[in-house]
């Protein structure tokens, strides 16, 4: 190499470092150098210096023995599958979502028989997991798909992401997983990799880490790529207590060299959660219960549910109302506290609440759909009846949203 040549190759990747330390740092300028450090860290020479093919080598041989056996993996891949669970891991643990997995294919199959059961069955079917517009989206895209695609999953991550419920991360995780595509998947586990990889202390875009992963692909079989990464972060890159020893491609992360693994990446500052209070009406006559299915468009629309109300129920209470212990709930956004009240219709403020639902025999409650909120108010009632006809298996608090 000429002395000309390897003095130009000096100061570049020396202004390289400069950038970097400026986008850790977030000194002046972070934002500019971001995007000029995302270019110069996918030129030709940095990526040599990084011996991107043999790392992209040590991943995908360290994924071939040392990934989980997940019943979403058994190959070939059935892209209705790969779906189901893809939409299922996008709120919930993989240790969460294989038993429910499991149900929800013994149930359905097959993409025809999800596009014609009843929006009932399949909430039932999901009631647990939490984050009902996933289910409710599925179901959507099923008939969607059963009606203008003759019951064929799109092998275009473009076309994919017209349906309800898919986003680039899902579209891609499908179509590079079952079709082939060539794309890279961006979720949680990867920014965190690529945040620790580069050293980068700032909240970074998909697109500035799909850019910055992209080289990494050429040559590769991206689904397989995509699921290593994942894996990755999953097993070692973890957020907290990362395992950097078991890491296969810690030889090029910066913050591994720098013993900082655990300062990236950079997270948003946390919003406050508001904490609600709600009077829960147990409105009994004789043998049923009264419930009310709420709207679609109704945070877990769809789901039957107690009648809940910030107004207070009459004062002072008789014989025949009985004041329950109070239940606590978390969701994503808001944290609840319900007072549970057993009531008669007669002993109704407001009345107008009973026109927004219906008398339901207590014996036919168990096989509602149900939201983790209702399943706790109930089994309240259930210690109060002590005859209630109830198996409650919903009690842990879950993460539910619109």
């Amino acid at each position: 190499m000429g002395l000309h040549k390897a003095k130009k190759i000096r100061m570049k990747n020396q202004n390289l470092y400069k950038m970097r330390n400026i986008c850790v740092s977030g000194g002046p300028g972070a934002k500019k150098s971001l995007k000029e450090y995302i270019l110069k860290s996918t030129d030709a020479c940095t990526l040599k210096k990084m011996k991107i093919h043999p790392t992209v080598n040590q991943l995908i041989k360290w994924f071939d023995t040392k990934k989980r056996d997940l019943p979403w993996r058994a190959e070939p891949r059935i892209p209705y599958r790969v779906w189901i669970s893809e939409i299922m891991l996008q709120q919930s643990q993989v240790h969460t979502v294989i038993g429910y997995y499991h149900r929800w294919i013994n149930r359905f199959p097959d993409l025809r028989d999800l596009a014609t059961a009843t929006l009932d069955e399949v909430l039932k079917t999901w009631e647990g997991l939490g984050y009902y517009c996933r289910a409710r989206n599925l179901y959507k895209s099923a008939q969607i798909l059963m009606e203008r695609y003759e019951g064929h999953i799109p092998e275009k991550s473009r076309e994919l992401s017209k349906l309800p419920g898919i986003g680039p991360y899902t579209a891609a995780a499908i179509a590079s997983l079952c079709f082939g595509e060539q794309i890279v998947t961006v979720d949680g586990n990867v920014r965190r990799i690529i945040a620790r990889v580069f050293a980068i202390d700032k909240v970074i875009g998909r697109k500035d880490v799909e850019r910055l992963l992209a080289p990494f692909y050429i040559g590769q079989p991206a689904g397989r790529l995509n699921e290593a990464l994942m894996e990755l972060g999953a097993l070692c890159c973890k957020p907290a207590q990362p395992l950097c020893s078991d890491c296969p491609i810690r030889h090029i992360c910066l913050a591994w060299k720098r013993g900082s693994v655990e300062q990236f990446p950079a997270t948003a500052k946390r919003k406050h959660i508001p904490h609600l209070k709600r009077f829960g009406y147990l409105v009994l006559q004789g043998n049923t219960i009264f419930l009310r299915k709420r709207p679609l468009n109704e945070m877990l629309g769809g789901l039957w549910g107690i009648p809940l109300s910030e107004e207070e129920p009459p004062s002072p209470f008789d014989a025949e109302q009985a004041i329950l212990p109070e239940v606590r709930h978390t969701y994503t956004h808001f944290r609840i506290t319900v007072q549970p009240i057993v009531i008669k219709p007669s002993k109704m403020k407001n009345r107008s609440i009973l026109k927004m639902g219906k008398f339901i025999p207590l014996e036919e409650v168990p096989s509602l759909a149900l939201s983790g909120l209702d399943h706790k108010i109930l089994s309240t009632l259930e210690t109060y009846l002590k005859g209630f006809p109830w198996e409650n298996s919903q009690l842990d608090s879950e993460k539910e949203e619109r």
